[in-house]
């Protein structure tokens, strides 16, 4: 059993940038006249499916909207006396990234409006050195990759697979998969025993990853130049936030199948293994599921709710290996050709609420418990005795968070999060009984090891995680912008 309680991490940086939390995004820019000058006081206001903010512009001619829920569909209008009014449409937010939106008003009554299209618009974040992506759903979901968060992180620049940590634990930045750091809605999902994302098992793998492709809003990949509170990797930092409610109601049901009798004839390797196997002799996939967004109190409350299960067959087999003589060393299968379907129930929920346009709460919980039943789980075993070969698992991980955003003053922001990670992993083998591996025969005269009865190695795990951070920042003007 795993413990880990983390009471609060400070992170104090000077960098010309705009404060925001993690889990949000940001707009800033600097209002005009057509002569270049800037134009102070001028009111700013932001619509979103969101709700509605507004400010000021300060004496710079700056302004700027932090902690926004992450999306698109944003508009932007500027007012003020003796100028036109300015509109931009279409803006989009990023997690953790500052949208960059300079805006010139023209000269005129602000009965006119003037939809600005030759406006400075950036989405690529130019206040911070930061090195990585950020990839939304509109662009994954419109790709031909797989239906995994894995898929979604090779996306990125610098991030491969982590070879003997698998796809689902990349390498990013050159750094082995289990060095990385992964956070989901402001939560430490990443696996304290052996820093994996998800479940992770030295006999396994990688198994799930705590949050389901479908749910996802969009990923942020960082690897290399990510600032002080993201402590704890070597690798990369992986920056999930999932979908959430709206003034507009959204959702979808879906299916999608991928049967075994499609599946191209398999090579069997197995008769040049020298130790008896269990082999896989096909395979399939299938899921369905459904999703809602929407609110409860317009401009106020929302919420997202969805639900996917997923169902993988593997047909499994058990190979014996032969003697010189070409007889079997180990006992046949007697069990044949097994159907083993692990079933995984995906899950996602989220709570938003805005009091006011300054203070923010949210609250989110998601998870993916899974189970294999009772079969030839491992891909290879050396019991000798098929019933002794075969265990099922019990597996998953589920993570519930509270989080708070506040906007005191112009320039002083406070976000605090608290966050429970529970990540269990049970392998139950059918019988109880000793691995017993005999060498006499090899010792002797170079003949075969024999091994009877027995998985060998268990290796259950539960990790439980209490996290609870807290980040203060405040902007200020000295020979250039700077948050502390």
């Amino acid at each position: 059993m795993t413990k880990q309680y983390i009471l609060l991490i400070l992170a104090i940086t000077l960098a010309s940038l705009q404060a925001q939390d993690i889990t949000k995004g940001s707009i800033a820019g600097v209002v005009r006249d057509p002569s270049g000058a800037v134009v102070a006081n001028a009111t700013v206001r932001l619509t979103s499916p969101f709700g509605e903010r507004t400010t000021t512009t300060g004496s710079s001619g700056d302004y700027a909207f932090s902690n926004l829920p992450v999306g698109s569909g944003y508009t932007l209008t500027v007012e003020q006396p003796g100028f036109a009014t300015a509109k931009l449409a279409n803006l989009t937010v990023s997690v953790n990234q500052r949208t960059t939106a300079d805006v010139t008003v023209q000269i005129g009554s602000t009965t006119t409006l003037v939809d600005v299209v030759s406006v400075s618009s950036e989405s690529i974040d130019f206040a911070t050195t930061t090195m990585g992506a950020n990839i939304d759903q509109s662009l994954y979901q419109n790709m031909p990759v797989g239906r995994t968060v894995s898929a979604i992180l090779l996306m990125a620049p610098g991030v491969t697979d982590g070879g003997g940590t698998g796809v689902a634990n990349p390498s990013i930045n050159g750094a082995s998969g289990l060095e990385n750091q992964y956070i989901i809605n402001g939560a430490n999902v990443t696996d304290p025993g052996y820093g994996g994302f998800g479940t992770y098992t030295l006999n396994f793998g990688s198994l799930g990853s705590g949050v389901n492709f479908d749910f996802i809003q969009e990923v942020q990949v960082k690897s290399g130049g990510f600032e002080a509170q993201y402590g704890e990797a070597l690798g990369g930092v992986v920056n999930i936030i999932t979908k959430s409610g709206g003034n507009d109601f959204h959702g979808s049901v879906y299916g999608y199948f991928q049967p075994h009798t499609f599946e191209a004839e398999r090579p069997d390797a197995n008769p040049l293994l020298a130790s008896p196997s269990t082999r896989i002799v096909g395979a399939g996939r299938y899921d369905f599921g459904g999703d809602l967004g929407g609110y409860i109190l317009k401009d106020r409350l929302f919420f997202y709710g969805g639900f996917n299960p997923t169902y993988a067959q593997s047909f499994r087999s058990v190979q014996t290996a032969l003697g010189a003589d070409g007889q079997p060393l180990y006992l046949n299968s007697r069990l044949g050709t097994i159907d083993l379907t692990t079933r995984t129930f995906n899950y996602s929920g989220k709570m938003n609420y805005n009091l006011g346009s300054n203070h923010q709460f949210e609250g989110s919980v998601f998870g993916d418990p899974a189970t294999l039943p009772a079969g030839f789980a491992r891909i290879s075993s050396l019991a000798s005795n098929d019933d002794l070969r075969t265990s099922g698992l019990d597996y998953g991980s589920r993570t519930w968070t509270a989080r708070y955003n506040g906007i005191f003053t112009r320039h002083w922001l406070l976000s605090a999060n608290y966050s429970n990670f529970k990540n269990d992993f049970n392998e139950n083998p059918k019988h109880n009984g000793y691995q017993i591996i005999d060498q006499t025969a090899a010792q002797e005269s170079g003949g075969p090891t024999l091994t009877y009865n027995g998985l060998g190695s268990l290796q259950n795990t539960r990790s439980h995680v209490n996290e609870f951070t807290t980040t203060s920042s405040q902007v200020f003007d000295f020979l250039g912008g700077h948050n502390f």
